[in-house]
């Protein structure tokens, strides 16, 4: 899992600046070279209204201290401890623009807990608190099979011959460290490396990057905001993409890319995280004009198609919801059949045959096992969990759902607390889910759970 961590802690007192709370955001990509040897990349932006700022000189400094510690578990694999500071300011300045660090640190594939500590150093002493997170990260690349490395979100990327950490295939790729992207960003731009393809696809031709953004929730594909890109089929390859984001509603998205080899079929997949505000900007409609599935067929009885419609409800959008219900009442089979293509298509526009056929598994698992409103939604989304721990007969009861993986993100909780009958969701690192900071103080009275269940939520 990741999302882009938002670090913020109320200070009293600044100096020299305009705002009481020191803003500080996180993020970070796994990067493997050509020698095989892996790497994760730190990205950390700081709000420069935040900081505390002393004088030196004419010009105005700042000071956050930095500490990364990385833990394979209970063993120190890496600790970097550094100050970050501000490019030059005048002291007569008003203006405090954002600063960015970018770290490369060089560690053995496994998986790691990782601890990020943050302080003002600037702040007067007795309000100088330590803000710290903790994250998993997992360094896990193939070294044989086709993968990407991680995706970096960028605020620009311009050519440069000067040699710095920022240099990406003859660029300077300047790293986007937030969330959101606010209204006045016309592109979502993008970093993310190729590996193995070559070997994969025995060093013939091209191959074909497949981009695309889906709805968080629904998976649906958004309309005009797909491509496809032929590259090299190489070992190794560096892919930089801006995509218009005019026309993009406000929401929650994945950016997916795919490889897809000469015959059409995908080899390897990345997605990341980000949320959209864009006012006023409504997606487009579609229709397949009297298209149906290949599979077709095995969805012949009006009564089987009416389900799977109704069910379809929990995951669809605004824009599809009275659709299904018209198909749904007019119990035209050719209405709802064509329903189901133009609801897959947009899901799954290479299989949505296979789309469906997934669907129809999670639906009818969901209904054999009674499970909760919240319960049947996350399974229709992401699949039947991993692991399920069951603690309703505790005195702090809970059940919490473990994915190994969903997409490209691993580690995936959710934690569920009774509700009357029903099982509800009150936390998870799934990033487009509920997620709730106190969820620990709301399920145990001293706000940790017992030492014999912490890895059962290790990574939330």
């Amino acid at each position: 899992m990741k999302r882009t961590l938002i670090l913020f802690f109320a200070l009293m007192g600044s100096l020299l600046a305009n705002s009481q709370q020191l803003n500080v955001n996180f993020d970070y990509a796994v990067y493997m070279l050509s020698d095989k040897r892996s790497y994760v990349e730190t990205y950390l932006l700081i709000d420069g209204k935040s900081v505390n700022y002393t004088v030196n000189d004419v010009n105005l400094e700042s000071k956050i201290d930095v500490t990364m510690i990385f833990k394979n578990a209970d063993d120190l694999v890496e600790f970097r401890h550094f100050i970050v500071g501000n490019p030059p300011l005048p002291d007569t300045t008003d203006v405090f623009p954002d600063f960015t660090d970018v770290q490369r640190i060089f560690i053995p594939q496994g998986i790691y807990n990782f601890e990020l500590k943050i302080k003002d150093l600037n702040a007067p002493k007795e309000y100088q608190k330590t803000i710290t997170r903790h994250e998993i990260i997992a360094i896990d690349i193939p070294q044989k099979q086709v993968a990407l490395s991680g995706i970096e979100l960028l605020e620009s990327f311009t050519p440069k011959l000067e040699r710095t950490i920022n240099l990406k295939n003859g660029n300077e790729c300047i790293p986007y460290c937030r969330d959101t992207i606010p209204q006045d960003a016309e592109y979502l731009r993008f970093y993310v490396e190729l590996y193995n393809v070559a070997t994969e696809t025995d060093g013939l031709g091209d191959c074909n990057v497949h981009t695309c953004i889906r709805d968080a929730h629904t998976q649906k594909t958004i309309a005009g905001h797909s491509s496809t890109t032929k590259v090299k089929a190489l070992n190794y390859y560096q892919f930089m993409k801006e995509i218009d984001i005019k026309r993009l509603p406000t929401g929650k998205y994945f950016l997916t890319i795919e490889i897809r080899d000469r015959y059409d079929k995908a080899i390897g997949s990345a997605t990341k995280y980000f949320e959209r505000k864009n006012p006023g900007v409504t997606a487009p409609s579609y229709t397949s004009a009297g298209k149906t599935l290949r599979s077709a067929a095995m969805y012949a009885n009006a009564d089987t198609v009416a389900n799977i419609l109704k069910d379809m409800k929990l995951i669809a959008d605004s824009t599809e919801l009275g659709t299904i219900d018209k198909a749904v009442a007019s119990a035209d089979m050719i209405v709802m059949q064509q329903t189901l293509y133009d609801f897959w298509i947009q899901r799954n526009q290479f299989d949505p045959d296979n789309a469906l056929a997934n669907f129809v598994r999670r639906a009818n698992a969901a209904n054999l096992q009674q499970c909760s409103p919240d319960q049947k939604l996350l399974m229709l989304r992401y699949g039947i969990p991993n692991t399920i721990v069951d603690r309703t007969d505790a005195a702090n009861p809970f059940v919490v759902w473990h994915y190994y993986k969903i997409g490209n993100l691993t580690n995936i909780k959710f934690v569920f607390t009774p509700n009357g009958d029903a099982l509800t969701l009150l936390h998870s690192n799934m990033p487009c889910e509920r997620q709730n900071d106190d969820w620990r103080n709301v399920l145990f009275a001293n706000g940790q759970p017992a030492q014999n269940d912490a890895e059962i939520f290790e990574g939330l």
